[in-house]
């Protein structure tokens, strides 16, 4: 994306790009290393494998709030008309407003971050191996909430999410 961005943003908290797409380049492999890091684990649960494992989701979630943080500071600093519109904001998933009907919209990245903020479950999209130790995430996350008495559901295409992020500069 242009850097234009930097000037639209206002004295408040600088976001560190680099920074961000460290997060997302780490929150991307997490997802795309759980199916090579499944094979190595033998299920009895004292293989380096199977300990790091342990750490996946709890990692990925980290990192994900993280991310979600700094890029709703972005644009809550930033000045009129610049914010997460056009090329600053694209699509990284769908957005079921009414979790209970099939209609859905495009989820763009401000407010997949939104959801990510406020979001009540999280559900990992797993791939069972043959062995219950060898099942990994793929890189979709499904994201549930309540926005007044509706309850809602988003469908975040973490791969795409990651790069509307590499592409985003502060």
């Amino acid at each position: 994306m242009e850097r234009q961005y930097e000037e639209a943003v206002n004295e408040g908290i600088r976001i560190d790009s680099e920074r961000v797409g460290l997060l997302s380049y780490r929150l991307l492999t997490m997802f795309l290393a759980s199916k090579g890091l499944s094979k190595l684990r033998d299920g009895e649960y004292n293989s380096g494998a199977d300990i790091l494992s342990q750490h996946e989701q709890p990692a990925i979630e980290h990192t994900l709030i993280q991310i979600a943080i700094l890029y709703r500071i972005a644009d809550d600093n930033a000045r009129a008309g610049r914010s997460f519109n056009g090329p600053w904001n694209p699509v990284v998933g769908r957005l079921y407003p009414d979790a209970s009907k099939k209609q859905s919209e495009e989820l763009n990245l401000r407010e997949a971050c939104n959801k990510i903020i406020h979001l009540t479950k999280l559900k990992y999209d797993m791939v069972e191996g043959e062995y219950s130790w060898q099942s990994y995430v793929r890189p979709t996350l499904y994201l549930y909430g309540r926005k007044g008495s509706q309850e809602w559901k988003a469908v975040l295409d973490v791969k795409a999410f990651c790069g509307a992020l590499s592409q985003f500069e502060t």
